[in-house]
């Protein structure tokens, strides 16, 4: 059986007519005209892009000409697919109008899409415009008006240069040491020959630079397979091969090649062609039309797994060392070179707001997503170890998703868990794109002040002059032209490496949406951990592990977080909606349907996902649980029964939908509830820390920096200022070719006014340590420009704002109440603490006791259980004195020991 999308391509041709058993010629016969010759069809060519106009067509033809217009393309293409429509008034049905396909109007996809191979045809445009409401990709000039009808399209194909076989390329020094690449000099054009003949014929003594001879046998079967004649002058003047034209040689020599291209500047690597075939997989780098030979890819990306928790380092000396066992990091110690005073991370946007004077926003990023899994639990009985039985497996079956921006609520369940996690992370991508849209136009005119201030280069802006400065007028052109459809589309395009710059960080803040779920750092990340990473398929993706908890996963788009790291441990899901929310209030609680009752579920019954398909209400029984030793009560059935009629449920599949939506529509207001809390202190939960400690600590350096102390400002004896000191001053200017025009009578009456203080400490001057101090470094000794200030603070202001360095002055003042970093000088200190921190003593003898049963201690049975956990001794240790000031060490003595008990020695 032979399936082809499109009959015009001559391998197609040749295996039809091969399956029928007749020539080409009497196939042709056959075939429907070209699709070109159609009436309503209109070409429109271009230098570098041309455009297929469709006109008064059918909606079932349109996938058919869109798939026909881009098979026919010879070489790596991106395209666009603008609609033609006419919209009708809701109220008057003789109001029409219609809009025009072009990308103005309206566009299908954001951006154009990169096709790199066939597959990309189906997977990256026809499969996506399917699964498109395409009504929702159109321009209204009002809510008053609706889609009619959808009657043109209009392909935008825009053509790209991206040939494999450039031998006279210039390799950059990282890719060319790359001890995980091999580039094979004077391909003449033929280097992905090359990386065929050295993957298919490769020997550990063979020498990559000396397969010529293997080079042309497969240059020879590769002209065998096109029907292609085989000559030396064939051979030396071979043309470059397309991207798209990988797929022939694909199945060609039976192999599966994957592109990968690499940013010199970073050395990050991306794959821009993922082959989908079958065959064994060959990597090749591509750089300046220039195909190398990748020995290994993930050795080439820097990816080094943990076998045990499966995380990813950068460099195999880092994996070194993460510890086997415990699977800790060990980290690299480094201390400031001086004595700092401490102060946390401020919030970036807010810092940004005041930086760039912007009031028309404020620092909290308002949406956000929640989700949360459910899982069968599969019979298993599996033995590990001596003592230890595996009774059942959690197996993912569904995921309930809601967002605080449009408070919809979508459950997926799938039998499968990879296209469970697929349906989720698409879902969320979509959601994801509507909030960051929200929170490009709420900073909108941050952005464009911080373009208009520094500008962008080619760095971060694809596809324009590297060497220039874009500003604001520049990108209005672009979105005038067409180049981009809106603003938000100009900001995805963008792209900063580790250096960020001010937009780099605020893009950082909008692009990451936070994803929240709970306990799902302990739980359902390790439930989906198998087949997470694949599906997100990113290679930026960062985690912060608290073993064996996730606290933190990111990537470019999204932040999934865990809510439990923000409220005290062990808080039930039930006890954190009843703190924030007040619980159900319904006085008939069987009958509750506030979306706060009860949710019921009988997960030990739910062995296979078959189990889902039962049209009748589980018994009683099935909600028993033997983990717990526990059954429901009377009134929990008779609310089990109530729920199945009043949502009209079919099967225990509707049953699992409403308890997992249960889960998370309460859960967004919630969050909301828990927010205002911390608003109240000006912190951001989603951005400002990661967990409940963090935003603490905030808090209590917020107390700290908010209650400073200010010095005694006491005048000072009166006196005049040193004459002598004028020519000093003077010749400090003509030496800088400033201009002086500092008089005595001024700098006296500073003195008056200052009453006799430094202007930036407040310490009492004297004539010896009084000196004038230009408020503008850029200027001279002028009246108008000067601060009277004592010497030290002269010195050391340099050119340091006024502002800025009466701040620092002020935390020096009050530094003994405020907490110093360890500094390099005492960082034996740092070794000593952390030596000395051990964890609580543990009572556990075995994963499960039971009184009067479990043994422990040689075989004696425990009679009894009992535990203690002093949960609010962080708290209590808060809330009395903290050691403040630069800590120091003190060599020991005879009778330090007694000097400590009389507190003689500490804050002394």
């Amino acid at each position: 059986m032979v399936y082809v999308s499109n009959v015009a391509r001559l391998i197609n041709k040749r295996l039809v007519a091969k399956q029928y058993n007749v020539s080409i010629q009497t196939l042709e016969k056959h075939l429907p005209p070209d699709y070109t010759a159609d009436p309503k069809y209109r070409f429109y060519n271009g230098n570098h892009m041309e455009s297929h106009l469709y006109e008064g067509i059918e909606a079932t033809d349109f996938y058919d000409k869109l798939e026909n217009v881009l098979s026919t393309q010879a070489s790596a293409f991106k395209v666009n697919v603008a609609l033609g429509y006419e919209l009708v008034s809701k109220t008057d049905p003789d109001d029409t109008r219609y809009f025009y396909p072009n990308l103005a109007n309206t566009y299908v996809f954001n951006k154009p899409v990169a096709i790199n191979s066939k597959a990309d045809i189906r997977e990256k445009i026809i499969s996506e415009i399917r699964s498109m409401e395409l009504a929702d990709k159109l321009n209204y000039p009002s809510s008053g008006y609706q889609l009619k009808v959808i009657t043109a399209f209009k392909i935008f194909i825009y053509h790209r240069d991206h040939a494999l076989g450039d031998s006279k390329a210039v390799i950059p020094k990282i890719i060319r040491e790359n001890k995980h690449v091999i580039n094979f000099p004077k391909t003449n054009n033929k280097c992905v020959f090359h990386c065929i003949a050295w993957h298919t014929f490769q020997s550990a003594k063979k020498d990559p630079r000396r397969i010529q001879a293997q080079v042309k046998e497969a240059f020879k079967r590769y002209c065998s397979f096109k029907g292609i004649k085989y000559t030396l002058s064939l051979f030396r003047s071979f043309k470059p091969i397309d991207l798209l034209q990988l797929n022939e040689v694909e199945d060609c020599f039976q192999l599966g090649i994957n592109v990968y291209s690499m940013d010199v500047a970073s050395g990050n690597v991306e794959c821009i062609r993922r082959s989908d075939k079958g065959y064994e997989a060959m990597d090749i780098l591509s750089h300046e039309n220039h195909a190398l030979y990748i020995k290994s890819i993930d050795m080439l990306q820097s990816k080094y797994q943990c076998p045990k928790c499966e995380m990813i380092f950068v460099s195999g000396e880092r994996l070194k060392n993460y510890k086997k066992n415990q699977c800790e990091l060990v980290n690299i110690e480094s201390f400031p070179a001086e004595p700092t005073i401490y102060k946390p991370a401020p919030n970036v946007i807010r810092s940004l707001l005041t930086k760039y004077s912007i009031k028309d926003a404020n620092q909290y990023i308002d949406y956000f997503i929640v989700y949360d899994f459910e899982a069968i639990l599969k019979l298993t009985a599996t033995q590990h170890g001596e003592n230890t039985v595996f009774t059942n497996e959690h197996i993912p079956v569904s995921v309930s998703v809601a967002d605080s921006l449009t408070d919809e609520v979508r459950c997926f369940v799938n039998d499968d868990p990879k296209m469970l996690l697929t349906d989720m992370f698409k879902y969320i991508g979509d959601v994801s794109v509507k909030i960051q849209q929200y929170n490009v136009k709420k900073y909108k005119s941050l952005l464009q002040k911080i373009i208009n201030a520094h500008g962008l280069t080619g760095m971060e802006i694809p596809g324009v002059n590297l060497g220039r400065t874009y500003k604001m007028c520049d990108v209005v052109s672009w979105i005038e032209e067409g180049k981009y459809a809106s603003f938000f589309d100009f900001q995805l395009s963008l792209g900063f490496g580790k250096q960020r710059s001010d937009y780099g960080k605020l893009k950082q803040q909008l692009d990451q949406v936070p994803v929240f779920g709970f306990n799902s750092g302990r739980y359902d990340i390790n439930l989906i951990k198998k087949n997470l990473f694949p599906v997100i398929n990113t290679d930026n993706i960062k985690s912060v592990i608290k073993n064996p908890s996730y606290m933190c996963i990111a990537t470019s788009d999204m932040k999934m977080l865990d809510i439990t790291n923000y409220i005290p441990a062990g808080t039930s899901y039930d006890k954190y909606l009843t703190t924030y929310l007040g619980g159900c209030k319904c006085d008939d609680k069987i009958r509750c349907v506030c979306g706060l009752g009860k949710g019921l579920f009988p997960f030990e019954y739910n062995t296979a996902f078959n189990v889902l398909n039962q049209t009748g209400i589980p018994p009683k029984s099935a909600f028993d649980s033997k983990l717990r030793e526990t059954s429901i009560t009377g009134d929990d059935y008779e609310r089990v029964k109530f729920v199945w009629d009043y949502y009209e449920m079919k099967s225990i599949k509707d049953l699992l939908i409403w308890y997992n939506n249960l889960d998370v529509v309460p859960f967004i207001k919630a969050i909301k509830a828990q927010r205002e809390l911390f608003m109240r202190f000006e912190l951001d939960m989603f951005a400002d820390g990661g967990s409940l400690p963090g935003l603490s600590e905030k808090v209590m350096y917020q107390t700290c920096f908010n209650n400073l102390q200010y010095p005694d400002k006491k005048p000072a004896n009166a006196f005049q200022f040193p004459a002598k000191r004028m020519a000093g001053y003077k010749s400090q200017d003509a030496k800088t070719k400033r201009k002086f025009g500092m008089t005595l009578e001024h700098l006296n009456t500073l003195l008056q006014k200052q009453k006799y203080l430094c202007g930036l400490c407040y310490c009492q001057l004297t004539a010896d340590t009084a000196s004038a101090d230009r408020i503008n470094n850029n200027l001279g000794h002028i009246d108008g420009n000067i601060l009277v200030s004592c010497v030290k603070c002269n010195t050391a202001r340099k050119d340091m704002s006024l502002k800025g360095f009466r701040y620092k002055k002020l935390l020096e003042f009050n530094s003994d109440r405020l907490v110093y970093s360890i500094d390099k000088e005492e960082k034996d200190i740092y070794t000593k603490m952390k030596a000395n921190i051990a964890e609580g003593p543990s009572i556990i003898f075995s994963r499960y006791a039971k009184r009067n049963e479990t043994k422990i201690r040689g075989g004696k049975v425990c009679k009894k259980i009992i535990g203690y956990d002093a949960n609010a001794l962080y708290l209590w240790a808060l809330g009395n004195e903290m050691p403040c000031g630069r800590l120091t060490t003190v060599e020991a003595y005879d009778g330090i020991i007694d000097d400590i008990k009389a507190d003689e020695v500490f804050g002394s």
